[in-house]
């Protein structure tokens, strides 16, 4: 299946040489291209930065489609462990289904922080994801993307979506829901009124369940879902990652 410029097959490790990690995951069906902005501003901050593409992505459609959720969570357990074996510091970065595994990881790994953005854990069409994607996904495997104006405005991936592995990103928002009560560690969570993708019902969801007590909102107007591209609000955005980072626990 055929992609488009805004996709990067490459993961990234910045700024090998500092002790203080960050593991930066990108949104279902997308790649490293969205995360890489942040990537590059934070190994300038004095933070190594990595950012992988997940199993699935920066491939084909047909390679996402073939992933279980749990290979989600695989890779990511290994991804935060061969972190957190070099670094004396970790905290975790998650944008839409990588909030998602980032919460995940939170639920029993004693991170530093946790930074969740344009969480996608209760999907905007629940009785489309919901009821018909188990049933559809078993003989109608991707779907186009409804382009509009500029195809390139929106998305970092490919251009259909893989509606095998949405049900999988269903089974895991299900999966993770359960255990957001073991989330502790300092968390802030970053939500654009602007998204198209996540709705506000996801920020309330997340800071009425989770158990830390150290919890932060950054609420802006401008961004789209893919919050780490421009925009008036970037700046302010990646400044607040950066500050929530190096606070004092």
């Amino acid at each position: 299946m055929g992609h488009f410029k805004l996709f990067d097959k490459k993961s990234y490790d910045l700024n090998k040489d500092s002790n203080r990690g960050v593991l930066i995951l990108h949104g279902f069906s997308s790649t490293t291209y969205e995360t890489l902005p942040l990537a590059e501003f934070l190994s300038k901050r004095g933070f190594r930065a990595v950012a992988p593409n997940l199993p699935g992505h920066g491939t084909t459609v047909e390679d996402c489609n073939s992933k279980k959720f749990q290979d989600w969570l695989d890779f990511v357990d290994v991804k935060l462990a061969e972190l957190s074996s070099e670094c004396d510091e970790v905290s975790v970065v998650g944008l839409s289904m990588g909030a998602v595994l980032s919460l995940y990881l939170a639920t029993f790994f004693p991170m530093n922080k946790l930074i969740v953005c344009a969480t996608v854990l209760k999907f905007k069409n629940p009785y489309v994801v919901n009821l018909l994607i188990p049933l559809v996904n078993k003989f109608l495997k991707q779907r186009k993307k409804p382009f509009k104006k500029n195809p390139h405005k929106n998305w970092s991936g490919y251009d259909h979506y893989p509606l095998t592995a949405l049900n999988e990103f269903r089974k895991l928002n299900q999966y993770v829901s359960k255990k957001l009560n073991k989330v502790t560690c300092p968390t802030l969570y970053i939500h654009s009124t602007n998204d198209r993708l996540s709705n506000y019902e996801n920020v309330n969801f997340v800071m009425d369940n989770i158990s830390a007590k150290a919890k932060e909102k950054l609420i802006v107007r401008d961004a789209s879902h893919h919050l780490f591209y421009e925009s008036k609000d970037k700046k302010t955005i990646f400044e607040a990652i950066n500050s929530f980072l190096k606070k004092k626990n």
